[in-house]
């Protein structure tokens, strides 16, 4: 630690980046997920992007963040993006096939 730092502030750095890491976790796992969710779409024939689903995912993201004590525009913010995301890989997947 350096001298200009405030005590404390190290400890805590490392544990963002600790919760950091989980995310990163999660977010992989939610794309791993969304490449299943394709094929079993493409298979079916359904369309990638689906309104209703998304509308649901956010308003679940706004609730879970609520409850948490956070803005649900934050939650709303990143289950948009996350959605995205999502598409582009599910866009990917059925794109090979």
């Amino acid at each position: 630690m350096t001298s200009s730092q405030p005590e404390g502030l190290e400890a805590l750095r490392d544990q963002i980046d600790g919760i950091d890491a989980e995310v990163a976790e999660l977010v992989a796992e939610r794309l791993r997920v969304a490449e299943e969710v394709a094929a079993v779409k493409a298979e079916a024939g359904a369309a990638v992007v689906d309104v209703d689903r998304e509308a649901d995912v956010k308003s679940h993201y706004e609730e879970a963040f609520q409850r948490a004590g956070v803005d649900p525009e934050y939650g709303r913010d990143l289950a948009a993006y996350l959605i995205e995301r999502s598409i582009e890989r599910e866009e990917a997947v059925t794109t090979l096939e």
